[in-house]
């Protein structure tokens, strides 16, 4: 499972504010249509922002957004990353369909982007496909991409499935595997999340120190291994750490807004751009008012809050 802490792609444009249609020369942008701003999105050397090509292009979302879903599904693989996790984070009706019918691409990259947005939108609509895919699946990004997605599904019989993963040669996915079956209730593998921290390869020891989030079954446990690793000087990970003690405590508690609300608060960046990310998820009037206050005060924060209520289609509370 790679950890959607980034938080997810756009965490990349906190502090971009450059004002769209002109580059750092004063030039205008080209192109305005979809297909274009898309383009610009998924290269590497724009002249544009991504923050304002994204408010192009989410500002007419029923105009634009056929033209999205086509770049997902057969856009230049750059694009057709790009377009697929968008639709994820927009939480697109088609998004689940498009990914299911991209886990067979090709291209390695498109089929481990395909299972990260199933396991985003926690989908369970293309769950057949995701195990049917799972046997024949040789490369270890991709086939973690599946398991987390079989993970967030919210299919309790998938766990068969991904249980033969715990003993898989690769450290990484018996890591996911772990994780995917403490997401569908099955706290069985807790012991392959603290092995890999105490001897797991870098990605290995950062997916687990993120994973022990999920094993509130085995709450005191997982909460006291990722405390260890926020009390050890030098330890890696601690944002994944302090995420995870954060998850355990919202699955514990009632009061989620204000938990995260706190801990947005935190001097730990990763911890506060996914506390707003989690705000931005739970939905309301209450969640709503807050990101929109948060994005009132401009500052890197107060812009990604900006950004999460452009993706939930809020633009004109979330233009500077």
């Amino acid at each position: 499972m790679k950890p959607p802490l980034k938080p997810l792609i756009f965490c990349l444009l906190i502090g971009q504010g450059l004002a769209l249609g002109q580059d750092a020369a004063g030039k205008k942008a080209p192109g305005g249509q979809a297909k274009t701003l898309i383009q610009l999105l998924a290269s590497r050397d724009r002249s544009v922002p991504k923050r304002e090509l994204l408010e192009r292009l989410l500002r007419d979302r029923e105009t634009n957004l056929p033209e999205v879903r086509q770049a997902a599904r057969d856009g230049a693989r750059e694009a057709r990353l790009m377009a697929l996790r968008l639709l994820a984070e927009i939480k697109d009706p088609e998004a689940a369909r498009i990914a299911g019918e991209s886990l067979t691409a090709r291209e390695v990259k498109i089929r481990r982007r395909a299972g990260s947005v199933l396991m985003i939108l926690e989908d369970e609509t293309q769950i057949t496909k995701v195990l049917a895919r799972l046997p024949v699946e040789k490369d270890p990004g991709a086939l973690k991409s599946l398991i987390a997605a079989a993970g967030s599904s919210g299919r309790a019989a998938a766990a068969d499935s991904i249980r033969p993963y715990l003993r898989d040669a690769n450290q990484s996915v018996r890591v996911n595997a772990a994780i995917a079956l403490a997401r569908l209730g099955s706290m069985e593998a807790l012991g392959t999340i603290l092995d890999a921290l105490q001897l797991g390869e870098m990605q290995a020891r950062r997916e687990a120190a993120y994973g022990l989030g999920f094993f509130s079954g085995e709450r005191q446990k997982a909460r006291a291994a990722a405390q260890a690793i926020i009390d050890n000087p030098a330890s890696a990970w601690k944002a994944e750490a302090g995420i995870s003690l954060l998850r355990l405590e919202l699955a514990a508690s009632g009061e989620k807004l204000e938990l995260l609300s706190n801990a947005s608060t935190l001097r730990q960046p990763r911890v506060q751009a996914w506390s707003i990310q989690e705000i931005a998820r739970l939905g309301g009037k209450d969640a709503a008012a807050w990101l929109q206050q948060r994005a009132a005060v401009n500052d890197p924060l107060g812009r990604f809050a900006g950004l999460q209520l452009l993706l939930k289609g809020k633009s004109a509370h979330a233009r500077k």
